[in-house]
């Protein structure tokens, strides 16, 4: 059985489309922390969506309020005890799982000071916000955002200003947070929260985007390289235990690989950041913005593969044994026209950017080997899978390509595929994708081997993006080496038209359709679509 396609789409049964999937070849076990998120001080993230909105939060200030006439407070009953938006914490916590997110930056943080944001809050320094050119309350700090992530479940990643920041405050930072002995530090933390443990933060960043030039205390490679081996050095002599982060680029810049070089045995991973959708083109020509958005993430492919040879050359060179990973801790789907500082990056997505935001996620299942962290950016609001109001939230489109990827591939390990599919010979965004890394495929596809750790069933899961966005087609589905049993389960993301969204009123507009299926070795992928088949193994 597979979909029916729509009336005005064409089936393709000529052109030469295979899937072959390879159980016995496994690739490494998906981490689940590819499902990670990102908070930032920046539009209503934090303010408005993790705390609720109060009358001077953004866009408002407390010299500029919220006039009272237009102000709506969010109900006690969306709020947690701590004061967090229940509503927000449920969807990350028990429809997307999230595992770990990064905080307070991004942009932001290199111009944040830490102790602006510890201690009774009404002693706590209102600061002008420099990354994004607003005010910080520093009313969400170190011990807040802790406490957010132990209500949530949410291992913590703490990014650290490499800008305006100092090592002494790096240093005094990890102490705070993670020492155990009779420290200054160790024992303010303790007189703020009232506890003896610490806050236990394993994940660090080093800085954010030190190599370009809209970032407070932009750097060239060579003096960031040395300048992090440095930190990383004094800051295992605080905390052994830590897992370093190294400032990437996208991947096969020359950043990349200069930092590599002479950061390699000193990082545990090496973070880089892209976003689909982003960048100068002719916007008038709205008929090529489809296939700007979905076929984008093939680049993030190029810059994985791009980069994964840069760190074992750097590895080789430094004779380091053990692995260094890729935390693709910014990633998304972004057009900066249209998520502006000045509306708080609100953008609000289609189906097209779903598709995009599944490609994502293929991506980052066929690198498990090398992929260890993935964060979205960012979780709530701004260029967000999640919206919220005062009273309530929607899921947009490219929420649900996230939780299907989160509920069903995760657990699992990314076994090899292989695909022969039509290829997509227009626009692309970046435009180098079909000259460097080749013409995109219109199918894009991974799979996740799962066994059930009670029963021990095992199932092959196949996530397959068709991104033409006329064509359907039929697909022969080859499982090798393996009895595939006839009920499919079906999980399927699809609209006629490519630029439908949610919204308030049309919240489900696009969401996942979930059906059963029989399986007789081949399946019909509809125009502009994301298919997800469960299929049992005997």
């Amino acid at each position: 059985m597979s979909a029916p396609a729509s009336s005005h789409a064409r089936l393709d049964t000529h052109a030469e489309s295979m899937l072959d999937i390879f159980p016995s070849a496994p690739i490494a076990p998906v981490s689940p922390r590819i499902f990670s998120g990102f908070l930032e001080h920046l539009g209503r993230c934090i303010y408005g969506g993790i705390l609720p909105s109060t009358r001077t939060t953004f866009p408002y200030t407390p010299r500029k309020p919220c006039p009272d006439a237009q102000f709506v407070e969010t109900p006690r009953e969306l709020l947690t005890p701590e004061g967090f938006r229940a509503d927000v914490l449920a969807v990350l916590r028990d429809e997307l799982r999230v595992p770990l997110v990064r905080w307070p930056g991004g942009n932001f943080v290199s111009s944040y000071n830490w102790k602006d944001g510890i201690g009774p809050r009404e002693e706590r320094r209102r600061r002008p916000e420099l990354a994004w050119s607003g005010e910080e309350s520093n009313q969400f700090g170190t011990d807040e955002f802790i406490t957010w992530c132990c209500v949530a479940k949410i291992e913590p990643y703490i990014v650290l200003n490499m800008g305006t920041g100092t090592l002494e405050d790096a240093l005094h930072w990890v102490e705070y947070c993670n020492g155990t002995g009779d420290t200054y530090y160790a024992n303010l933390r303790r007189k703020n929260t009232g506890r003896d443990e610490p806050h236990g933060v394993k994940y660090w960043g080093l800085g954010n985007e030190v190599w370009g030039e809209w970032q407070v205390g932009q750097q060239t490679a060579s003096a960031y390289a040395t300048k992090a081996r440095q930190w990383a050095h004094a800051i295992r002599l605080v905390d052994p235990s830590v897992v370093l982060v190294g400032c990437g680029e996208t991947g096969p810049n020359h950043w990349d690989g200069v930092v590599l070089d002479g950061l390699v045995d000193r990082v545990d991973m090496h973070s880089i950041h892209l976003y689909t959708g982003f960048g100068q083109r002719d916007r008038s020509q709205t008929e090529r913005e489809y296939g700007r958005s979905v076929y984008g993430p093939d680049a993030a492919e190029y810059s994985i593969e791009v980069c994964k040879g840069l760190i074992n050359k750097a590895r080789f060179a430094r004779n380091v044994s053990k692995p260094v990973k890729i935390a693709f801790d910014e990633y998304g789907v972004w057009d900066e026209t249209v998520g502006t500082p000045q509306n708080g990056l609100e953008q609000f997505y289609n189906l097209a950017d779903a598709l995009a935001m599944a490609s994502w996620l293929n991506v980052f299942v066929r690198q498990a080997d090398v992929i260890d962290i993935a964060c979205i950016a960012q979780s709530v609001n701004v260029i967000s899978p999640l919206i919220t109001s005062p009273t309530g939230l929607f899921r947009q489109t490219i929420y649900w390509p996230l939780y299907l990827f989160s509920r069903y591939m995760r657990d699992g390990t990314s076994v090899r595929v292989s695909l022969t599919s039509p290829t997509f010979s227009g626009e692309t965004l970046p435009q180098w994708i079909p000259s460097v890394k080749g013409q995109p495929k219109d199918l894009d596809a991974s799979a996740v081997l799962h066994v059930d750790a009670q029963t021990g069933a095992r199932s092959l899961r196949i996530g397959v993006v068709n991104r033409s966005e006329r064509s359907s087609y039929d697909v022969p589905i080859r499982v090798a080496f393996e009895r595939v049993k006839e009920d499919v389960e079906v999980h399927e993301i699809w609209h006629e038209d490519v630029r439908a969204r949610n919204e308030w009123g049309r919240e489900n507009e696009v969401s996942v359709k979930t059906r059963a299926g029989t399986w007789n070795g081949r399946w019909t992928f509809r125009e502009h679509s994301f298919t997800l088949l469960i299929l049992g193994l005997q």
